[in-house]
């Protein structure tokens, strides 16, 4: 199929120039705008299924975000449903069959894949029709929503990563609590000192780090390296600098100062339990990091180090909401997807909790205020907003999922722990060689 006609099909296009009057002009503090027109009468009774991926306790707040829209459009009826587990196989199978929900949580780096299968309806034309400002949208998470120059979902949150700390250990070593000034080899350093052991087992660990392929985007560039060659059609992961970087992390848990995998005891969460100095901590974390470290000790986050080529290490990914291509309603589920998207709905979702960072900028000062209001730790959380606007920006990939894949296999071990004999280039070469062949059949 081609590009124009996976935007929308014969049927979406007639009701939507239809409707070509309704709800222009959409501004993103404007939430639930009816839909239909006015002269029209009595409007169809619509019903919508959204299906989103997250914790129980959210649920409320998205009740009220479809309450709120429903109130103001009574004749759509919104089926909300969580999927909590088995989520991305679900919707992966249903995107198969041609049944997926009308308006469906979406990670950032599965925008383009589903859009690529022609699962997800092109919001550009809907976008430029009722003028949203996507200049509210953090400019690293527009390229990971983009395909092909169009946009095909509109943001929920974004996410990033900086350092949680432990003041209590850092006040018992002497040591002054990190700035954000530092590099990678300053958090060196600083977990080496925090480092202990016992008749040669460690008994605390200096800082731990995330395998996952999205964060290593940013420590991979901010170090002079990449993943993949700028249009994407080459992996470059055996160079220079990139066996560099993995050698040095590699170099990390090989003497002992982050955890290597299974060297937590089972269960336990090291930076809550106080056996992890410092830790990689998402944007997403601080509710969860305050409920499970309570007031056990004192702690706060500081921003991510900066590489080699003078820039921070930041990776940012987040979450999106996609239209499905087998939705009977394209215009009153995009009419939703633009309430539930403004920044009222934004700040109930995101700022008003604290979950992450929202996806629209004008949320920003609700979510700090929000954050600080409790006088509760991470103090310093307004650093993962400040660092936004140095993300990394790369959009992901159709065939990323295999990738994914992949990295586990090869380039995981070498960040968590494994075999220490195990040679770096050796290890960079095969996941350069295995991603450039699946590239080749992509």
């Amino acid at each position: 199929m081609s590009k124009s006609s996976a935007r929308l099909n014969r049927r979406q296009f007639l009701t939507l120039a239809g409707a070509g009057a309704i709800a222009t002009g959409l501004a993103a503090c404007v939430p639930a705008a009816p839909v239909g027109d006015a002269g029209d009468g009595a409007m169809e009774d619509v019903q919508l299924q959204f299906v989103t991926n997250h914790g129980d306790v959210e649920i409320p707040f998205f009740q009220q975000v479809v309450d709120n829209f429903t109130e103001a459009n009574p004749h759509v009826q919104i089926d909300l449903l969580n999927v909590s587990t088995e989520y991305y196989t679900k919707i992966n199978t249903q995107g198969v069959g041609g049944d997926l929900p009308d308006i469906f949580y979406t990670r950032t780096f599965d925008v383009v894949p589903y859009a690529s299968k022609e699962w997800t309806v092109n919001l550009q034309p809907l976008v430029e029709r009722d003028s949203v400002d996507t200049d509210d949208f953090w400019e690293a998470e527009v390229e990971q929503i983009t395909y092909q120059g169009d946009l095909y979902a509109l943001p929920y949150d974004f996410s990033n990563l900086g350092v949680a700390y432990n003041i209590n250990i850092f006040n018992e070593a002497g040591l002054e609590v990190p700035d954000g000034g530092w590099d990678w080899d300053g958090l060196r350093t600083v977990a080496e000192s925090l480092t202990t052991r016992e008749d040669g087992r460690t008994t605390r660990w200096g800082w731990a780090a995330h395998p996952w392929p999205w964060v290593w985007v940013g420590i991979i560039a901010a170090n002079g390296g990449g993943i993949l060659n700028e249009d994407q059609t080459e992996c470059i992961m055996a160079s220079p600098e990139n066996i560099e970087t993995l050698s040095f992390f590699k170099g990390l848990w090989s003497d002992g100062t982050i955890p290597e995998q299974g060297a937590m005891p089972q269960g336990v969460e090291g930076f809550s339990a106080g056996i992890l100095a410092m830790t990689t901590m998402g944007s997403w974390a601080t509710q969860w990091r305050r409920a499970a470290i309570g007031d056990s000790f004192d702690w706060d986050v500081t921003a991510y180090p900066f590489g080699s080529e003078g820039r921070r290490a930041v990776s940012a990914a987040g979450g999106a909401w996609g239209i499905a291509t087998n939705s009977d309603h394209v215009e009153e589920t995009w009419q939703f997807n633009v309430h539930l998207t403004s920044t009222e709905s934004t700040n109930i979702l995101i700022s008003e909790p604290v979950r992450s960072i929202p996806g629209r900028k004008s949320s920003v000062p609700a979510w700090t205020a929000a954050a600080a209001r409790e006088d509760l730790p991470p103090r310093n959380v307004e650093v993962f907003a400040e660092m936004m606007e140095d993300a990394y920006s790369a959009p992901f990939p159709a065939y990323w999922k295999d990738l994914e894949t992949i990295w586990f296999n090869r380039v995981a071990p070498l960040i968590s722990g494994g075999d220490p004999s195990v040679d770096v280039a050796e290890s960079l070469g095969k996941f350069q060689d295995e991603v450039n062949e699946l590239i080749a059949i992509s």
